[in-house]
């Protein structure tokens, strides 16, 4: 049974019931990986799914109810569950359905193309790249998750008030791990891809640069402990900032996990070069997004703009708290999901400022190119964060001998203030709805931990 049919169906029945609103949401996909190792498939995976959430209000309250299929046989079970769900909820908030918006931004979200690479040229590439990979250096003694992987999804949602939009996209990757030894150390490196075109991939630049990563690490100490300036690589900086970007959440503040809420909007909370955007479309990610899980139009923003936190980001029932609108971040982790906030694409805006022109003032420093217990070391509603980390010394503006065994540690809001330089190197990983890009920065005077 097709969306359409179903959904014409249940918001027949939904009103006999009684529902005096109701909305149909939809999401399905489909995924496949390859991963191979010492020439053979060691992994192989090619699934599919589908579900749909009916939401709707009955007696004043909002009632859920899921199912994996769509059949008529279940839309009667579906609306009781969904209405005794409703006649139990006690928050006090009422969820809002959304009329829809009067236009929606265009979206270029899926290739056909993909679709037309079989199973065969994936597996090929992936033992292609881990061949080659093995083959750049003889400390290269293992290509660990080789993996070549696409991705379809779709996303659809309905409602009562007209509201009638829906999303396709597709996306392929591939990432690899090198692991090199030298004198009976090991050391890894990691590079990945992601893209919509197969034409773009290059397997032999991507095992090159993992390689290059491993064999770089060889020989690495720790180094003394100090209060350096800091440059975080663009995938460093992208882990960091999606450690704390939930301070950024309306919904995060308002419930005290924030130190970022509607009061300090129009403060300057980062450096004056600081523009940290968050823009449902965008032509670097592949998680560009026409609407959010509400039905609600993505918006182009600055949440930051030359360090003044211009906007919270909001879903419709925190926008309802703070007396503002939406700006189109709701976010629905599948079907059976609950509607929380999320970022769509989510970025700091680059300078003209190449990576050898970042480091070039630093006398003594630190290059971090890998971090460890992001999570485990950071405090989302304090801000302060430590990590272990690797990297590499920079001495006169120059990156000098590599360094383990270290510690980077430090307060996120504080680190938003003290960003002395933004790169120009930046750099998405999105793989579905949203995505996070980041340049490379520098900062001044983190604390660094050796043994």
């Amino acid at each position: 049974m097709t969306f359409q049919a179903f959904k014409v169906e249940i918001f027949a029945q939904a009103k006999a019931k009684g529902f005096t609103d109701y909305e149909l949401f939809h999401s399905g996909g489909t995924s496949f990986s390859v991963r191979v190792l010492n020439g053979e498939i060691s992994e192989y995976k090619n699934t599919s799914s589908e579900g749909v959430c009916f939401r709707g209000t009955y007696e004043g309250k909002v009632g859920y109810a899921y199912s994996e299929r769509m059949a008529p046989e279940i839309i009667d079970p579906m609306l009781d569950n969904a209405a005794a769900n409703a006649l139990i909820i006690e928050e006090e908030e009422i969820e809002k359905l959304y009329p829809g918006d009067e236009n929606y931004p265009q979206v270029d979200s899926f290739n056909p193309a993909l679709d037309e690479v079989d199973a065969a040229r994936k597996i090929e590439w992936a033992l292609a790249m881990e061949k080659y990979a093995k083959s750049l250096d003889p400390r290269v003694k293992i290509a660990d998750y080789c993996t070549v992987i696409t991705g379809e999804s779709a996303m659809s949602i309905a409602n009562s008030y007209g509201l009638d939009v829906s999303h396709r996209s597709n996306m392929a990757g591939a990432y690899l791990i090198a692991r090199v030894e030298e004198n009976g150390v090991t050391k890894s490196g990691y590079e990945y891809w992601f893209g919509r075109d197969f034409a773009e991939f290059d397997y032999k630049a991507l095992a090159e640069k993992a390689v290059n990563k491993g064999l770089s690490y060889l020989g690495a100490t720790s180094m003394e402990s100090g209060d350096v300036p800091v440059v975080f690589d663009r995938d460093n900086t992208k882990d960091l900032f999606g450690v704390f970007a939930s301070i950024f959440m309306a919904e995060r503040g308002q419930k005290g996990f924030s130190m970022l809420n509607k009061d300090k909007v129009g403060e300057a909370i980062a450096a004056p070069h600081i523009t940290l955007r968050d823009d449902g479309v965008c032509d670097l990610s592949l998680g560009s997004m026409a609407f959010d899980a509400e039905g609600v139009a993505t918006q182009q923003k600055a949440v930051i703009e030359n360090g003044v936190l211009k906007t919270l980001l909001y879903n419709l029932k925190s926008a309802a708290k703070d007396g503002v609108k939406s700006t189109g971040n709701a976010s629905k982790p599948g079907f059976s999901g609950l509607i929380t906030t999320s970022h769509t694409n989510f970025y700091l805006q680059p300078s003209q400022t190449s990576f050898d022109d970042l480091i070039k003032p630093v006398e003594k420093g630190v290059l971090i190119t890998e971090m460890a217990g992001l999570h485990s070391g950071a405090n989302p509603v304090s801000g302060d964060f430590s990590f272990s980390a690797d990297g590499f010394l920079i001495e006169k503006g120059s990156i000098g001998r590599p360094i383990e065994q270290i510690t980077v540690a430090g307060n996120f809001y504080e680190l938003l203030k003290n960003i002395e330089t933004v790169g120009n190197d930046l750099r998405f990983h999105s793989t579905g709805q949203g995505g996070m890009g980041m340049p490379s920065i520098l900062v001044n005077g983190l604390r660094i931990s050796g043994m």
